[in-house]
């Protein structure tokens, strides 16, 4: 809560598996703690519909990093369709992505940038395009998609593994200030620990 509390303004872009943005929305996010119960209310600006979260704790396939970032998915990945969100956090701004894997290749990735309010951080009125870029990591095969010009998303696959093994989300704030989280998981596709930081 400390890091991830109160209202955040966001600008969603959805991408196709291509890259190309689909479509935009703007949102605004509540986090709010009342009792002991999380609600995190998320409403799209351009209709006016709130979709509340609600718990008590988080959820137990939820990461969260000492530095207030946090994943959360599955907690087992193999052949089928399979969600995935991770998001980074620096001070009065985050850039969150939703990443959503068919049983062989990515459906959609959707691409947050958000801030607190009286922050302008929304991005360029063009459609965004991301790079995407085949890799290697750890001598496995990966796809690099890079937004804004210092946001990457590695999704990595192994070859005889279903799902992806590992997906991060990196943001290079500046020079001095970069953000990322990892989420890995076992060639058995459980979950792992976030590695120590």
């Amino acid at each position: 809560m400390e890091v991830n509390g109160g209202c955040w303004e966001g600008l969603f872009a959805r991408l196709g598996p291509d890259g190309r943005e689909i479509e935009r929305f703007p949102t605004r996010l509540l986090v709010t703690d009342q009792d002991g119960t999380i609600e995190a209310a998320l409403t799209y600006l351009s209709s006016g519909r709130t979709v509340p979260m609600r718990f008590s704790e988080p959820p137990a396939a939820m990461q969260i990093s000492t530095a207030g970032h946090w994943s959360l998915g599955i907690d087992r990945t193999g052949p089928w369709p399979w969600i995935a969100e991770l998001c980074v956090a620096h001070g009065d701004r985050r850039r969150r992505i939703v990443l959503r894997h068919g049983v062989d290749s990515v459906d959609s990735l959707t691409y947050a940038r958000e801030w607190r309010p009286g922050v302008t951080d929304s991005g360029p009125d063009a459609p965004l395009i991301a790079s995407l870029q085949s890799m290697e990591v750890d001598g496995e095969s990966a796809t690099c998609w890079s937004l804004d010009g210092n946001v990457e998303v590695v999704i990595v696959h192994h070859p005889t593994q279903p799902g992806p093994v590992q997906v991060s989300l990196t943001w290079q704030v500046d020079a001095d200030v970069r953000c990322r989280i990892e989420r890995h998981y076992s060639p058995y596709g459980l979950l792992e620990p976030l590695p120590a930081t």
